[in-house]
């Protein structure tokens, strides 16, 4: 009986039903917003000062390809205005002539008023490659001059997007990022931008709660092919399943990769409770990390920076609540003291920051919060529109990917981590996204 009741609440944490938005009670509602939502703001706005970027269509070449061109310039134009760092110049404000190579690069003219750049991107397509440049415009230093070989022509703009944050602000940009996600039965994986999405598992049951390993390379998830919660691994190159071990009894649920390649998980393999575990990249020598009989403690996520924390989620004191501790059991410290339910803390890579679920007492739906560890401040990043949940950093610790039925339908979507620019990236269904270079 007890197991089934474990079962039961593990399920309503991850297939909780549609649901209409929460009225706008006072009760249980978090301080401090302002301060958060400046700090965040700051963050993803013009980290350094005000400076304004053209990005002039890059011409067709010999040989090129004519659609390749078109594509390269809408998806390097859409990187670089989500990254959000720089003012992008509107391109109707600029000389009426285009340029393709430095020879025709004049700086007065992109200068002077109205454009007023500070730098400027442009280059053109050639046969099998993107000749690709970035100069400032007020010292006409060349600050970018390189050749990329065509594999994907979206890869290529992701890249030369990437390069220019990483030359102008030293930002490891994300454009060439993925997030996988499950519909369900399948674990899925795309760009960060919606591009590319395939099925990269098709398991045959429900498959949830994917988890890519810090380097990209390898996907765990929960599987129910067995009859009850398991974990599969599999490489997210091939597709191919790669060995995990199997607990002979209990629930599992949620596992998530540490820096260094271990998976932290929950199961009740041990007891009649969920307890958080740590096991090598395989899944042998699960060490046993909470120790709380009749309470359920799940969703462990890493602390990326340190290596040496989880957060994880609660119901020792009542509800379910964040906590965090060591990765040896010890320091546990509730960090969640605004009452109604948690789920799904999801901790920055930069180790500043905890983004969670949260459903207020009474309230019809959950919405996404985040954390500053420091001072303990929160702000609350979607509201309204069905629930949302379930949020994923990305990698560069400025964006988060969460779930949300606002359309009628579980999908992916995208947003600063001030709650701004919210971008559905998923089509045709999913949830549970985790997002790695």
């Amino acid at each position: 009986m007890k197991q089934k009741l474990i079962f039961l609440f593990i399920l309503a944490l991850l297939f909780s039903s549609l649901a209409l938005p929460p009225s706008q009670a006072q009760d249980g509602q978090p301080s401090g917003q302002q301060n958060l939502k400046d700090k965040l703001t700051g963050i993803i706005v013009n980290p350094g000062g005000v400076q304004r970027l053209g990005t002039a269509d890059f011409l067709l070449g010999l040989g090129a390809n004519a659609s390749d061109v078109a594509t390269f310039n809408e998806v390097i134009l859409n990187d670089l205005k989500f990254a959000g760092v720089i003012d992008i110049v509107g391109k109707s404000l600029y000389p009426k002539k285009g340029l393709a190579t430095p020879t025709e690069f004049k700086p007065e003219e992109w200068a002077a008023d109205p454009v007023k750049l500070d730098y400027l991107a442009f280059g053109r397509l050639v046969e099998g490659q993107v000749e690709a440049y970035l100069y400032d415009v007020k010292t006409k230093d060349s600050l970018i001059s390189k050749t990329y070989r065509i594999d994907s022509i979206r890869k290529v703009a992701h890249q030369f997007a990437d390069d220019i944050l990483k030359k102008l602000f030293n930002i490891d940009g994300i454009a060439n990022s993925k997030i996988a996600f499950t519909d369900g039965k399948n674990i899925s994986i795309m760009d960060y931008d919606g591009f590319g999405q395939r099925a990269l598992v098709r398991d045959g049951s429900y498959a949830i709660l994917p988890s890519l390993s810090p380097d990209g390379s390898r996907v765990a998830y929960i599987s129910y092919k067995t009859g009850r919660p398991t974990i599969e691994v599999h490489s997210t190159s091939d597709g191919l399943p790669i060995g995990f071990a199997s607990f002979p009894r209990g629930t599992t649920s949620s596992p998530q990769y540490s820096p260094d390649g271990r998976i932290a998980f929950s199961s009740s393999k041990d007891s009649d409770a969920m307890e958080i575990y740590v096991a090598n990249a395989d899944g042998n020598r699960a060490r046993r990390l909470t120790n709380n009989n009749g309470t359920i403690d799940t969703s462990p996520r890493w602390n990326p920076k340190t290596g040496k924390q989880l957060a994880f989620i609660s119901d020792r004191t009542g509800a379910p609540q964040v906590y965090i501790m060591d990765d040896d059991g010890t320091n546990v410290q509730r960090v969640l003291n605004e009452g109604g339910q948690a789920d799904s803390p999801a901790w920055s890579p930069d180790g500043q920051f905890i983004a969670y679920t949260w459903r207020p007492s009474g309230a019809g739906s959950s919405d996404v919060y985040i954390m500053d560890i420091a001072t303990r401040q929160i702000l609350q990043l979607t509201r309204g529109n069905g629930s949302n949940e379930a949020p994923a950093w990305a990698p560069d610790s400025r964006h988060i990917a969460f779930q949300s039925n606002r359309t009628g339908r579980w999908e992916i979507w995208i947003m600063n981590i001030d709650g701004s620019s919210e971008i559905q990236v998923s089509k045709g269904g999913g949830r549970s996204p985790s997002w790695s270079r």
